[in-house]
């Protein structure tokens, strides 16, 4: 676990929220102060404390909302999340687990990444998104804000990621800032309790810093947000999301980044819908500290190449190579394909992953082999 540095009190935008932003109502804090009960209402799940403060407009606004939302995630744990739990009870039984689960490429997709490792300690998701915020007072929560955050978290619970391009587009034009609101709907309604969520950064030297700018005394290099969710089973975790561009040439200037990633404890690792960007060889930075540092890989064929996979590694095959579809038409593996048809028996997935549909998805998982 990484030593963390609690640098000065936490403002509402700590940083990581403009002031404008700030002055606008919405900002890194609870209604209220009260975590728990403000990410039940975002994810739609109990309006209970918060219905005094409500017009009759936005009680029936948000009434609307829950319905939709719980017909929402019914439908993505039935077609997708509660077969992913079934696959990895029997697929990942018996394999490192580890404290620590690293979804580079992520999103805000907090659900799948706790669907595959449901016992880590410590989650990390990396994300082109801004952080962004929550509305701070009961009144900003509108018929309008309700339904633009069920708009941005469609494309999950319709087809089991988000489209990058699409959040961006959203994010600059309607009034639900960042990947703050989507993570906590994943996290709430993937059955957990929300106790904290406090702005971070990543200081030069790579410590993990509280308040991201500290009165601007400290510099930072990458963003992010940390929250902090319970079960009954597990007590309290950490999920980190950081928005960072993976890109080789924007690590080159983020040394201390490249070390925080570096020192994460022998992660298990998921990359799926990554669009490919580990083929590429401006993406070999992060390509190279995954398959130095992590103990399980679990990724689509939009992962890391098959060809990279050496002695060092066990390799697992599920479901069925199809080639990629035409956007990525140019980053087919005839070698992960022979891999396929030359192995018998391989075991099929009857849940979809990445681009393509349950019976043309495929997952593969690499057990770093002991020395």
């Amino acid at each position: 676990m990484h030593k963390l540095w609690i640098l000065a009190a936490l403002a509402a935008a700590a940083g990581v929220v403009s002031s404008a932003e700030s002055s606008s109502g919405c900002g890194i804090q609870a209604i209220g102060g009260q975590w728990p009960a403000t990410t039940q209402f975002v994810s739609g799940l109990d309006s209970a404390e918060y219905t005094k403060s409500l017009a009759s407009d936005q009680e029936k606004a948000w009434t609307d909302y829950s319905k939709v939302a719980a017909s929402d995630w019914r439908n993505l744990e039935k077609r997708h999340l509660s077969r992913i739990e079934a696959w990895r009870e029997r697929a990942l039984a018996g394999l490192p687990a580890g404290d620590v689960a690293f979804y580079p490429f992520g999103g805000p997709d907090a659900a799948n990444l706790l669907a595959f490792f449901p016992d880590a300690r410590e989650y990390v998701i990396i994300g082109l998104e801004p952080v962004g915020c929550i509305p701070s007072r009961p009144a900003d929560y509108t018929r309008s804000y309700f339904a633009e955050l069920r708009d941005n978290l469609s494309p999950v619970v319709s087809i089991g990621f988000f489209r990058t391009k699409e959040m961006k587009g959203n994010f600059k034009e309607g009034s639900v800032n960042g990947v703050l609101p989507l993570l906590l709907f994943l996290i709430a309604r993937s059955g957990y309790s929300v106790e904290d969520v406090t702005p971070i950064a990543i200081a030069p030297s790579g410590a993990l810093l509280l308040n991201s700018q500290a009165g601007g005394q400290i510099k930072t290099e990458t963003e992010g947000v940390a929250v902090r969710f319970k079960d009954a089973r597990h007590g309290s975790r950490t999920l980190r999301y950081y928005a960072l561009n993976l890109q080789n040439s924007r690590l080159s200037h983020k040394p201390g980044t490249m070390k925080y990633l570096s020192d994460l404890p022998a992660p298990v690792t998921l990359i799926k819908s990554a669009s490919y960007l580990l083929h590429k060889t401006y993406f070999s930075t992060i390509r190279r500290l995954i398959l130095s540092k992590s103990s399980l890989i679990v990724e689509d064929d939009s992962g890391i190449p098959y060809r990279y996979f050496d002695g060092a590694w066990d390799v697992r095959l599920y479901g069925k190579y199809s080639d990629p579809i035409a956007l990525f038409k140019n980053w087919r593996q005839p070698d992960l394909k022979e891999a396929f048809e030359s192995r018998k028996d391989v075991p099929s997935l009857d849940f979809a992953i990445g681009y393509r549909h349950a019976s043309e998805s495929n997952v593969l998982v690499a057990v770093r082999r002991a020395k």
